[in-house]
């Protein structure tokens, strides 16, 4: 008899419905009944859990009537060893993921940097020169070379890509969006030919205060994703 099947015994000997039994276990009913049909195996706390529930030890739950198969010492001592694994390639896949976001932000912001050098700095310098040199030279460069010259934009790329290395993928991309929206309307919308205030763009302004917000929001979608209103679709499904 598998182990799955002795878990549907014993939950009928007790009178139980899945539902139930996956109530008081504290996973969902297709959980249960996986492991009954022995399509996956409960972990080893939820396995304690059972034989609390049931009334019953470990050991009758995942012995086998078959000679020469491990001892329920052994059967708990690999299970536990697998579920170990299982953690640690989860974490590791984590990580992965975790950097990848991280670079794509990252990326976004270079591609940012290189067209702006490309539209509004001079090409007549030598690539260096023209790939680090401060970018006056063109007709709307005022923003883009004060969020150099400012260091703003490298504040704000700090901003926007070491949190997705700690799975915050959507504050990431919320304020590398942010980032982008606040930029082209700056750029369009914030030339003040009239001189009207002292100042003849407002395209910092603009670019400021678009990205703040999208901090504020990125924060409040975190807040919202940790409570389970909102999926992250970059996340795994959860391991049982």
């Amino acid at each position: 008899m598998s182990l799955g099947e002795r878990i549907k015994e014993q939950r009928k000997n007790c009178g139980m419905s899945q539902e139930k039994l996956a109530e008081l276990v504290g996973v969902s009913r297709q959980a249960v009944t996986k492991w009954e049909t022995d399509q996956s195996a409960p972990s080893t706390e939820k396995l304690f859990k059972l034989a609390e529930i049931f009334g019953t030890s470990v050991d009758l739950l995942i012995k086998n009537d078959e000679q020469n198969t491990p001892t329920p010492a052994e059967q708990i001592y690999y299970m536990y060893k697998m579920e170990q694994e299982q953690k640690r390639a989860a974490f590791k896949e984590k990580m992965k993921r975790n950097a990848i976001v991280a670079l794509c932000i990252a990326a976004g912001y270079m591609v940012f940097y290189l067209i702006g050098r490309i539209i509004w700095c001079d090409h007549d310098f030598a690539f260096l020169a023209w790939l680090f040199g401060a970018p006056t030279s063109g007709k709307h460069s005022y923003l883009y070379g004060w969020l150099l010259s400012s260091n703003m934009f490298y504040i704000a790329a700090a901003i926007s890509i070491l949190p997705s290395f700690i799975g915050k993928h959507l504050y990431s991309i919320t304020t590398l969006s942010g980032f982008t929206v606040g930029f082209l309307a700056g750029v369009i919308f914030g030339p003040n030919p009239g001189d009207k205030y002292g100042h003849t763009h407002y395209g910092w302004a603009i670019w400021g205060f678009i990205f703040f917000a999208s901090v504020i929001i990125g924060i409040v979608i975190e807040a919202l994703k940790k409570r389970g209103l909102i999926k992250n679709p970059l996340d795994n499904s959860k391991i049982m």
